[in-house]
């Protein structure tokens, strides 16, 4: 029998709603078929273009695999480190790479992912010749380390940093830049530095290039000078860029009209405008003079233009999409969507996400490669992922449809692509639900987009459709292929996923979208979209229900207490209920048996010294935006609006992971029991938060058997048949 039994299999052995063991073992081995990790999670193509290098996970071990293009059947297998394990979970996490490029066509250089032992901070850089041979570990954390106080009553301490890899140097691949990042402390007056490290990946030797007191996120030119730094202030609710002035001493100013023109007066990032109108810089050129920055000034969505520093005045360079910001809103993690040419060090192109990823290219003649390989692939999604030295051949990941997506190596002189790895092989196409991406304008004439995910074989006709709400307010948008989706299609729901209003990438106007109701705003994307769906698919209007995860779980239970008679149940996975936390400043901690009167605050001048709470930017940045909505917090919260709350819920809840929203789920079931109404409450594990396939798939199979009781159990009274037109 094939990898995912047929869903009748399991729907024959249901007897009252419950599936039988049987059942359950079958559907528990599809979805964890779904989580297993996918094979050439990452991909790396050498710079002559002749081999890839790619990650698998084998048996509790990550591995990285060499081949060669034109003979893929030979491999070369590294073993790079076993599963780790997960707090408060008997099941292990797998691990993944931080870091897998080519410095040169024969040495590979690759690193697992940072993480922290509880003794010390892991965070090794390894390199390898393609065929095995010279294995070398370059770096350990303790080389980024530095050794802090050291007065005469205790000796000098050892702190550790956290490291991030920025790359090879341009036009250097025998020199790995490697940036170890400070972080402020208490006293001030002893901050712990950045500081930007050459490798020298034939000896492993550390170079210091340069080392800054600033807390914040540097910018460094292609030859690795610190030119910018995004401070983040501990007490301060506005967030500047310096510029460093050169010379010897390096001094820090604010970047200002002197250095970049007016463009630079629009900088400053502001719990008020976070989520607003703004500009900030993105990266440095090869030329240092031309500085690409993001802005939205005047416009609705994000784009990317360019400043020559030179002349203090824009250059003319122009990326903008109507409906899509090219960029994320934060600053130090906006960069990460410009492609640079390795070899040549121009901008080659902006990565960006729509209702699919997509690359806005600058140069020219991957641009027409672009339209080269889209002819090929016709109603799929194609990204051209590197490209070797002589742009002979090119790496292309395919997604769209049902699968997670296949690699192939675009060979431009014989104009053939060919396949060579597939990210989930185990995965049969036929065995997958189908889906599709949405785009439709509401009466209102709200644009609104999103995911279908269509059962193979659904246990009623019309099926029945769920809404799953997304987790996170401004977050980015929905990608096509989804685990969860997937695993939900094979519950037999049609399951839709949508961009809803108050979420990120969609320019402003959707943004703000959210301040007429928090909830209500979501809500009514999901009305009108299931209205969408009713026009153009056949769907069973007695049995919709909702779930979602985070932020979507509340979402999931406040459709069911604002709109009772659309939606039958739902399943609010770790849901914080109270969304006062958003929208109420936290009280001052004024230390124990403390007056919170201002007149008593005075009157305690030997009150010893400590450093005052630091602000959490981005809470404060969302609490500002979420607090100019017109709703009062306790018109918002589940457990205020409990009389609302009429149809069967299902509370799942990570107890270790956060106390507070598992004390609010607890409070929802307690007081729902009172009432005498139906609440299934489920702890899980941080298997489940890891992505673990084993925890997913039992809670899957938990959700299952809650929706077969109250939406499938034919004894349920699901309400009178309506005309779907």
């Amino acid at each position: 029998m094939s990898l995912f039994r047929r869903i009748s299999v399991a729907t024959t052995l249901i007897f009252n709603g419950v599936l039988t063991s049987r059942a359950a073992s079958s559907f528990e081995e599809r979805i964890t078929a779904l989580y297993r990790p996918l094979q050439a999670d990452q991909v790396a193509l050498s710079p002559d273009g002749e081999y890839l290098a790619y990650t698998r996970h084998d048996r509790g071990e990550l591995a990285i695999y060499i081949m060669a293009i034109d003979h893929t059947e030979r491999k070369f297998k590294i073993g790079v480190e076993g599963d780790r394990a997960v707090a408060f979970s008997k099941e292990k996490a797998p691990p993944r790479l931080r870091f897998l490029r080519w410095a040169s066509p024969r040495r590979l250089v690759f690193a697992p992912t940072e993480y922290n032992n509880g003794v010390r901070v892991i965070a090794p850089i390894y390199a390898v010749n393609r065929d095995g041979t010279d294995p070398k570990n370059l770096a350990e954390s303790d080389d980024f380390a530095l050794l802090a106080g050291g007065v005469a009553e205790a000796p000098p301490t050892t702190v550790e940093r956290k490291t991030a890899i920025l790359g090879f140097m341009p036009g250097n691949r025998d020199t790995l830049l490697v940036e170890a990042r400070g972080r402020p402390t208490f006293p001030p007056e002893d901050p712990i530095p950045t500081t930007l490290f050459s490798m020298n990946l034939a000896t492993g030797k550390l170079t210091t290039l340069t080392e800054e007191q600033h807390d914040g996120r540097y910018f460094y030119d292609q030859k690795g000078n610190a030119r910018l730094v995004y401070t983040h202030p501990r007490l301060s609710t506005t967030r500047t860029f310096l510029q460093n002035t050169g010379g010897t001493w390096g001094r820090w100013v604010n970047a200002s009209e002197n250095w970049a023109g007016p463009t630079a007066k629009t900088f400053p990032v502001t719990i008020a405008n976070y989520y607003g109108e703004r500009a900030f810089p993105l990266g440095f050129d090869a030329n240092p003079d031309i500085l690409y920055y993001a802005s939205n000034l005047g416009r609705d969505t994000y784009g990317v233009y360019a400043l020559d520093l030179a002349r203090k005045q824009p250059t003319g360079f122009t990326l903008e999409e109507p409906h899509v910001d090219l960029v994320s809103l934060e600053p130090g993690d906006a960069s990460a969507g410009l492609v640079f040419d390795e070899t040549r060090g121009h901008l080659a192109g902006v990565r960006a996400l729509g209702l699919a990823p997509f690359t806005r290219w600058v140069d020219p003649e991957l641009a027409r490669i672009q339209v080269d390989v889209d002819r090929k692939f016709t109603q799929r999604t194609v990204e051209i992922v590197q490209w070797d030295d002589a742009r002979r051949r090119f790496l292309l990941r395919v997604t769209g449809g049902v699968e997670p997506g296949r690699y192939y190596v675009y060979q431009r002189p014989e104009n053939v692509v060919v396949e060579v790895l597939r990210r989930a092989p185990w995965l049969r196409n036929a065995d997958l639900h189908n889906g599709t991406a949405f785009a439709f304008d509401t009466p209102g004439g709200v644009h609104l987009t999103g995911h279908l995910t269509f059962p193979r074989q659904s246990r009623l006709n019309p099926p029945p459709l769920l809404i799953d709400f997304s987790d996170g307010l401004m977050g980015r948008p929905l990608h096509g292929f989804d685990p969860d989706a997937q695993a939900l299609a094979e519950m037999g729901f049609i399951v839709a996923r949508i961009n809803h209003r108050g979420g990120g990438g969609f320019g402003v106007k959707h943004r703000r979208a959210i301040h007429a109701g928090i909830d209500r705003v979501p809500v009514d994307d999901a009305l009108a979209t299931i209205e969408w769906i009713a026009q153009h698919h056949a769907i069973d209007r007695r049995r919709i229900a909702t779930i979602g995860r985070g932020l979507g779980g509340y979402l999931a239970l406040r459709a069911v207490q604002l709109e009772s008679a659309k939606f039958r149940c739902a399943v609010a996975i770790e849901a914080p209920l109270d969304p006062r936390a958003w929208l109420e400043p936290p009280l001052e901690d004024l230390g124990p048996g403390a007056s919170e009167s201002a007149a008593d605050i005075g009157f305690r001048p030997s009150r010893p010294s400590r450093p005052p709470p630091p602000i959490n930017f981005l809470q404060e940045a969302q609490r500002t935006f979420l607090a100019q909505g017109k709703q009062k917090p306790s018109e918002l919260s589940v457990l205020r609006n409990i009389d609302q709350l009429t149809k069967p819920v299902m509370l799942v809840v990570d107890a270790p992971r956060d106390q507070a929203i598992t004390a609010q789920n607890s409070d929802l079931r307690s007081k729902l029991k009172r009432l005498g109404r139906p609440a299934e409450y489920v702890e899980v594990g941080s298997g489940f938060a890891e992505n673990i396939p084993g925890a997913k798939a039992k809670l899957f199979r938990q959700i299952e058997e809650f929706f077969n009781l109250n939406l499938y159990d034919y004894k349920v009274n699901v309400g009178p048949a309506q005309e779907v037109k």
